[in-house]
């Protein structure tokens, strides 16, 4: 039988201070009890307290984290001891050693977004490659729009035809005959006739409607035709001026100051420019030059002509209407290299005949002698020979 003693309750026994056993009091806490451990949200300075990862733990942003006071709080007080574990809390992962720092992982919604875009886009290359295809198409569509905008302006607009054709320096041929000669006609396109020789294209010439115009008489010398925007073609003539004419067996052949037969006539001698007589003339062609067996002469004969209309051209000035070359009857020439001038005096009965000398002031001498005419020097005075060889012009 058990004592009535064993009925009791038995109290709690605990040791003292003293090492002696006794009841337990409820209201006096050993100091010796240890502390409750620190919450795991608690910061740690060292690596080293840094917890292993949990699998199954959602990482969160180092952003997030916020940090804790190291002491615990007043719902954190340490219960009293129970059958079941304590469940401590999970800490946060902290920042290592080598401030790495992890990205936190997206929701599973956000990732399967961003693994089909991802899917959707080409690779960088492959992209890459494929703008630069599409762009060059692109600059190339342009490029050939504008070409053709271009060229239908080029081929239609009115600027670029012609519509006004000036002709100048003709006084032989009328301007009919020089644009009939050229075949230009108005709505033609401005820069369909260039052509010729290099130097023509690059300058923009009509090089083979200048060709077709000086072919087409041999009055004209040279021509230039050039097209000038908007719509207007430029034709500048140089016609030749009949100076002298030579007897041949048929008749007589009418040349230019640089030696061209002009005409071939028989008949009567034409009268306003005079005969060169004394050249060995071996046959004459229209458009060429004369096909003399010696030149020397013919070409003195030309330099004293041109030195007559030299004289008249400078005294375009002076107003007076007298035409020193109609009053040459002829140029003759002799072996000893001498010429002379056979000349018709207005206001005398007779001719007057001139000797030259040195074609070195041959300018100066048939300026002086058209103004000798003009003033009447020769007009009262029997002399029918001027000598002007020497340095003094001497009348005989």
């Amino acid at each position: 039988m058990p004592d009535k003693d064993d009925k009791k309750p038995k109290e709690d026994i605990t040791l003292e201070e003293d090492g002696n056993y006794g009841p337990k009091d409820p209201e006096k806490k050993d100091p010796k009890e240890k502390k409750p451990e620190k919450s795991s949200r608690e910061d740690t300075s060292s690596p080293e307290s840094t917890p292993s990862v949990i699998e199954g733990v959602r990482r969160v942003p180092v952003e997030e984290k916020t940090e804790l006071s190291s002491e615990p709080s007043s719902e954190e007080e340490p219960s009293e001891e129970s059958d079941e574990p304590e469940i401590m809390p999970e800490k946060k992962p902290k920042k290592t050693s080598d401030k790495r720092t992890e990205k936190p992982e997206r929701p599973a919604a956000a990732k399967s977004e961003k693994h089909e875009k991802e899917e959707k886009k080409p690779a960088s290359s492959f992209g890459k490659a494929i703008r630069k295809i599409s762009i060059k198409k692109w600059l190339l569509l342009i490029l050939l729009l504008l070409i053709f905008i271009l060229a239908m302006l080029f081929l239609f607009h009115k600027n670029f035809r012609v519509q006004n054709i000036q002709v100048s320096g003709n006084q032989r041929f009328s301007e009919e005959q020089i644009l009939e000669m050229s075949g230009i006609k108005e709505g033609d396109h401005l820069y369909s006739r260039i052509g010729g020789s290099w130097k023509e294209i690059l300058k923009l010439q009509y090089g083979k409607v200048r060709n077709r115009i000086i072919h087409s008489d041999p009055y004209i010398a040279d021509a230039k035709v050039y097209p000038h925007y908007p719509g207007e073609v430029y034709i500048e003539v140089t016609e030749r001026r009949k100076v002298a004419y030579v007897a041949i067996p048929d008749g007589y052949a009418i040349i230019s100051d640089d030696s061209v037969v002009l005409e071939i006539e028989t008949g009567d001698v034409p009268k306003g420019i005079p005969e060169i007589r004394g050249l060995p003339i071996r046959s004459a062609q229209i458009g060429k030059k004369l096909d003399l067996t010696s030149s020397e002469g013919y070409d003195i004969c030309i330099t004293i002509l041109g030195a007559i209309l030299g004289a008249d051209a400078n005294a375009a000035d002076d107003n007076t209407e007298f035409d020193f070359l109609s009053h040459v009857i002829c140029v003759r020439y002799c072996e000893n290299m001498t010429t002379f001038i056979d000349l018709d005096i207005p206001g005398s009965d007779h001719v007057l005949s001139v000797k030259l000398g040195s074609l070195q002031t041959i300018s100066d001498d048939m300026t002086w002698l058209r103004y000798a005419i003009i003033s009447g020097d020769f007009a009262d005075k029997p002399g029918t020979v001027l000598d002007m060889t020497g340095s003094k012009y001497l009348l005989r």
